[in-house]
């Protein structure tokens, strides 16, 4: 009885080495193509947190986008839209003051003083 079955689980395994190739692809991984990969799940995480402030959600709730579906775009973004919007993200100035608030700023600031001097 013994006899059977161990023939029996060397025929399957035979064929089972047959039909299923154990091959493996080994290749060299350059320290760019790590750096890239980790850029762009660095950018990701930025997009998700950024759409997971509350003064985020409140503003595209007002817009009539869900904060879901906002993550899922980002999700579906490809790794070259996600660096752009992260990029851009980045060259936003702090606290919403841009160069044209600060030129508006100036000509408030000038007429006050020219009206209030003559």
């Amino acid at each position: 009885m013994k006899n059977i079955f161990v023939r029996y689980i060397c025929r399957m395994l035979i064929v089972c080495m047959a039909a299923v190739p154990f091959s493996a692809y080994a290749g060299m991984v350059g320290t760019a193509q790590i750096a890239a990969a980790a850029q762009t799940q660095a950018a990701r995480d930025k997009l998700h947190n950024f759409l997971g402030r509350s003064e985020v959600r409140n503003q595209l709730q007002s817009l009539g986008v869900s904060p879901a579906a906002a993550q899922a775009r980002v999700s579906a973004m490809t790794d070259t839209e996600v660096a752009n919007v992260a990029g851009q993200i980045d060259s936003l100035p702090a606290g919403g003051f841009s160069g044209w608030a600060a030129a508006a700023a100036l000509i408030v600031i000038g007429l006050i003083w020219y009206y209030w001097v003559k």
